[in-house]
């Protein structure tokens, strides 16, 4: 039965590294991407070990070590499972909150071109204001390193050839996170009235929307937010990736 599992293992940790391979041809290199293939080294490696090698012998041979290791295993794996299930238990949608403003958030682009995930957000935030005619939208999202412009810009261009006035597109292309997506359109709707309005729609995907509330409610908003799916091809990365990205913004994004 033992045996069973360690080869059960070995299947998972080769499409881990499959899953890897495979994105980095199409995919920005973060931890979403590589997760899935470190996990598949570390598990083809321990089964292979147990299968040929140790055998019916543990691996560590310190008894105090050996509990430490099963311990922190342990402690991840149930921390890994509660706040996937936060993220997942907090994504819904609120489409039919009015708010003057709207922002979506970026997510990559391809030169000039949006990306997959950016795209789907782009499509929900023209269904809103297709439905909300005197609401405004703040595109957010800085040049990355391997982007030709702004993430705003795209987005911006992405708006507008699909309809959306132009008078009604905000850019905001400074933020390089999320924290500071929030943090930069705040200072730009500070500037642009005097009511203190901070009723907010935000866009953005499902495993992100979490994370998007928490962060936007720092800055001093009353946010609401319109969840998009994510592509299948990324959906297994993106969640993986939210997990150390949830608990660093709840630590350190202040």
């Amino acid at each position: 039965m033992k045996r069973f599992a360690y080869y059960i293992l070995i299947i998972f940790g080769v499409l881990g590294l499959i899953d890897t391979i495979s994105l980095l041809f199409y995919a920005n290199m973060n931890v979403g991407t590589l997760l899935p293939g470190f996990a598949g080294v570390a598990f083809v490696t321990y089964a292979s070990l147990k299968l040929w090698i140790y055998k019916d012998r543990p691996i560590i041979i310190n008894f105090t070590l050996r509990r430490l290791v099963i311990i922190c295993v342990s402690l991840f794996t149930i921390s890994f499972l509660l706040v996937e299930s936060l993220i997942i238990f907090n994504n819904t949608s609120q489409q039919n909150v009015k708010t003057g403003y709207l922002i979506i958030l970026g997510a990559g682009l391809k030169g000039e071109t949006v990306s997959l995930t950016l795209k789907e957000r782009l499509d929900k935030g023209i269904e809103y204001l297709s439905q909300y005619p005197s609401t405004k939208v703040i595109v957010s999202g800085g040049k990355g390193p391997e982007e030709l412009i702004s993430e705003a810009e795209a987005m911006k261009r992405y708006l507008a050839a699909r309809g959306i006035e132009s008078d009604r597109i905000i850019q905001e292309d400074k933020s390089t996170s999320t924290m500071e997506n929030f943090k930069f359109s705040k200072k730009i709707l500070s500037g642009l009235q005097s009511n203190g309005m901070t009723k907010i729609m935000i866009v953005t995907n499902d495993f992100h929307m979490l994370r998007a509330k928490m962060l936007a409610q720092r800055n001093g908003f009353e946010a609401y937010g319109i969840t998009c799916s994510t592509p299948m091809s990324v959906r297994l990365n993106s969640y993986a990736r939210e997990y150390f990205a949830l608990i660093k913004s709840y630590f350190f994004d202040r």
